[in-house]
């Protein structure tokens, strides 16, 4: 793995995704050491001085793909003082500091897999779906919950795959409509909130989206709620072989991982990417 660098980069621009959810795009202005997908990065609005201490800083994954290290992507939801900071500071042309690549969630390649995303914990599995071929031989299987379906972040890209890869499929939650009714939406993803195996239901009929929809046979599984791995445990090809990979709130990540070991899944099995 690369020795993490401290690199100073220029905000290019900010996306707001509805109920302070957020996508921010940074150029770097010197080389990014060569990254893994799943790895993340340590970022900081303050004022840096190479020769000084590192300043207070958050941690978010790295949403983009390694092989363009000339912008940066990361995603956050507001979520305490630091991120509301971030919130009011953050616009097109602000300098800050980025240091990175850390850690080790990196998804096997030669195992198959299931993907389990909360809220913006997707960005930590973007830049492996990204990658995905047609000659994929192992299942990946993507399970993703939201609030509300425009808090799927990444939708587009993960229709693409879907149609493109046979041996990649997702599942969608949504715990609301973009109106705010519960249980009445089409592919979403589970919440920043808790997760659990509170009786998920298949969702209305999608709406056309505003991309290309996968392939004839290729549509994607959507159910509302939370995410439930009670609904979600018959639809997996292999679940008892396969390697649980969780990003999201810590609530959902415990509840999440205690009900797979509860199944029998051994801990090398169970992969957690703990983030506040």
């Amino acid at each position: 793995m690369s020795m993490p660098r401290k690199i100073r980069c220029t905000v290019e621009s900010v996306v707001d995704h509805g109920e302070r959810v957020y996508s921010v795009f940074l150029q770097p202005q010197s080389p990014v050491p060569a990254f893994k997908p799943g790895q993340f990065l340590h970022l900081t609005v303050d004022p840096f001085d190479p020769a000084g201490f590192w300043p207070e800083s958050r941690v978010f994954s790295i949403a983009s793909s390694p092989s363009d290290r000339k912008r940066l992507q990361v995603c956050y939801s507001v979520k305490g003082k630091y991120t509301t900071r971030m919130e009011s500071v953050l616009a097109p042309g602000l300098e800050v500091w980025a240091k990175l690549p850390y850690g080790e969630f990196v998804i096997a390649p030669d195992r198959d897999v299931v993907l389990i995303a909360g809220g913006t914990g997707i960005s930590a599995f973007t830049a492996f779906l990204g990658a995905l071929t047609p000659a994929q031989a192992r299942s990946v299987f993507l399970v993703y919950g939201a609030r509300t379906p425009a808090l799927h972040l990444f939708r587009a890209e993960i229709l693409d795959r879907l149609a493109a890869v046979p041996a990649f499929q997702a599942c969608f939650f949504a715990e609301r409509d973009s109106a705010g009714e519960p249980g009445a939406s089409p592919a979403t993803a589970s919440s920043d909130g808790p997760a659990g195996a509170t009786g998920a239901t298949p969702a209305a009929a999608p709406a056309a989206p505003r991309t290309a929809a996968p392939a004839a046979g290729r549509q994607p599984i959507a159910l509302s709620g939370r995410i439930d791995l009670e609904a979600v445990w018959p639809l997996l090809p292999n679940p008892a072989a396969s390697v649980f990979y969780l990003s999201g709130p810590p609530v959902m990540l415990t509840a999440l991982s205690d009900q797979l070991k509860a199944r029998g899944l051994p801990a090398d099995q169970v992969r957690l990417d703990a983030w506040e």
